[in-house]
């Protein structure tokens, strides 16, 4: 038995002070990612749930069509009113957070189960390049606003 079993037996607060100063990350980036991974889940959770309330119980699923659309995010070209700003403001967050989220978990991931780490980066390349360009492309439609010339001639009656 070491010295410093014999003090954290004796004294349950040096047990907890050396328990706590020998776990450390393996680096900064690693602990900031993990903070971000729980934070970001928990705000993603009540952005998911609330964004489910407003379209199946706050707005009926049935009501769902293109001008309650263009009513939240705005036509292209309209002056933007507060409303507008904040539902494009929430979807901004919503989409910039589960995609950030999403690669930040893909990494982990990837990290566990690719050994071959040339392979590994050059996955996480195309999965980053692929990410910033639905997520860059997402946020610039909903700040131009819908064009509802376009989308109505999309939509198949």
């Amino acid at each position: 038995m070491s010295s410093t079993d014999s003090v954290a037996t004796n004294n349950p607060q040096m047990a907890r002070h050396i328990a706590r100063n020998s776990i450390k990350p393996r680096n900064t980036f690693e602990r900031v990612a993990w903070l971000f991974m729980r934070y970001s889940g928990l705000v993603l959770v009540f952005l998911a749930l609330s964004h489910w309330g407003l379209q199946h119980v706050f707005n009926s699923v049935h009501d769902l069509t293109l001008q309650v659309t263009i009513d939240r995010w705005g036509a292209a070209g309209q002056v933007a009113t507060i409303q507008i700003w904040f539902w494009r403001a929430y979807y901004a967050v919503l989409l910039g957070l589960a995609m950030i989220h999403g690669l930040n978990g893909l990494r982990q991931v990837l990290w566990d189960y690719f050994h071959y780490r040339p392979l590994y980066w050059g996955f996480m390349g195309l999965s980053t390049l692929l990410i910033v360009f639905v997520s860059v492309s997402g946020i610039a439609v909903l700040f131009l606003g819908v064009n509802a010339a376009a989308a109505g001639a999309a939509v198949i009656r």
